[in-house]
């Protein structure tokens, strides 16, 4: 699995978890109906449970994020004979992570305590009845309206510096200049897992003489139903210098030497993302019926179940991500014998990955892995 799709869904689920902390003590039906010799036994158990989870979610958020960093902008002039400016590395770094509208909804599983259970035994003669039921009603809606506004930024200037009217022996050497600017946004997004393994089953049993009936239903509804509402605008600008600088009108031996300048913007936008898991864990219903000697035995099961999935998603993105890096734009003019100038490296680096109106549904299994790549 990507490792950004990793952070995303562990993001996500951490978030969920805080948002959503609450847990179902699960409650099974259990009946057993017993008659040693003659008789009739009956057993009903019934365990319909009906879950209801609502998430109605509207956010408006404005974002600002900016790094600054500055060691440029000095000046040395009209000094003596040796003279140096050193400038220190100048970084800038701009980062923002924004999650609007996570819903988590995870409704478990547990066979043994919530599924239902139906014994009814005769011994001889006699009638056995046993009904169970466990059928379930489902039901998450997720409904989520975001507008986000993000713009980060990072700005790192070790140049535009001036050495100049100076005497003999001029040194200038700047340092490194390094600016970053990187927004994350993780917005609507819905995890569902339905495990689904609760289960019905009847026994009927006489031991000679008379009739017996079995039946189980495991009928389960499930409806999902999520609806995304987004509009993002996004931007990442990166701006470093290490140029820009100005040496001249010296004597002999001058000497202008940038550092490197770095420039890296990435914007990952994750918009409208439905990830919905139904029966993972199984489910099932059994009936068992039998008569020793003379008589009827009739069983039924049934496991009829219902899935819906609606997925309705809208979202406009309005993504700008820039970088820019400098080390030349630097003068050397005017001065006298042996004069020098060098600049650093340049590199300049940005990427947008955005990832919009995603659905990912899995019914009766496990989602599979995977996801989409993003900026590093």
């Amino acid at each position: 699995m990507d490792i950004k799709l990793k952070k995303l869904i562990a993001t996500g689920l951490a978030i969920g978890a805080l948002v959503l902390n609450s847990t179902v003590a699960w409650a099974g039906a259990d009946a057993d109906s017993d008659v040693g010799d003659d008789g009739d036994a009956t057993s009903t158990s019934e365990d319909n449970d009906t879950f209801l989870v609502e998430n109605d979610n509207d956010s408006d958020v404005l974002n600002l994020d900016f790094g600054f960093g500055d060691s440029g902008g000095n000046d040395q002039s009209d000094n003596d004979d040796e003279n140096s400016l050193n400038t220190g590395n100048a970084n800038g770094d701009g980062e923002s992570e924004n999650f609007l509208n996570s819903n988590l909804t995870e409704i478990g599983s547990d066979d043994e305590h919530g599924s239902a259970d139906a014994d009814a035994e005769v011994g001889e003669d006699g009638d056995a009845d046993a009904l169970a039921e466990d059928n379930d009603d489902y039901t998450v809606v997720n409904d989520n309206d975001a507008d986000l506004e993000n713009l980060t930024g990072g700005l790192a200037l070790s140049g535009d510096n001036t050495q100049d009217h100076n005497d003999d022996g001029n040194d200038m050497d700047t340092g490194d200049a390094s600016a970053t600017a990187a927004a994350f946004n993780e917005v609507n997004s819905n995890w569902t897992t339905i495990e689904g393994s609760h289960s019905a089953h009847a026994t009927a049993s006489v031991g000679e003489d008379g009739d017996a009936d079995a039946t189980a239903e495991d009928n389960d509804t499930v409806l999902v139903a999520n609806t995304n509402d987004a509009g993002v605008f996004n931007a990442s600008l990166a701006l470093s210098s290490s140029g820009g600088n100005s040496q001249s009108d010296n004597d002999d031996d001058n000497s202008l030497a940038t550092g490197d300048a770095s420039a890296d913007s990435s914007a990952n936008n994750f918009v409208n993302s439905n990830m919905t898991e139904v029966g993972a864990g199984g489910g099932s219903s059994s009936a068992d019926a039998s008569v020793g000697e003379d008589g009827d035995a009739t069983s039924l099961s049934e496991d009829n179940d219902e899935v819906t999935v609606v997925n309705d998603n809208g979202a406009e993105v309005e993504n700008l991500s820039g970088a820019e890096s400098l080390s030349g734009d630097n003068t050397q003019s005017g001065n006298d014998d042996d004069n020098s100038l060098s600049t650093g490296s340049a590199s300049g680096s940005s990427c947008s990955s955005n990832t919009v109106n995603s659905n990912w549904t899995a019914i009766g299994t496990t989602l599979p892995s995977g996801g989409p790549s993003a900026c590093p």
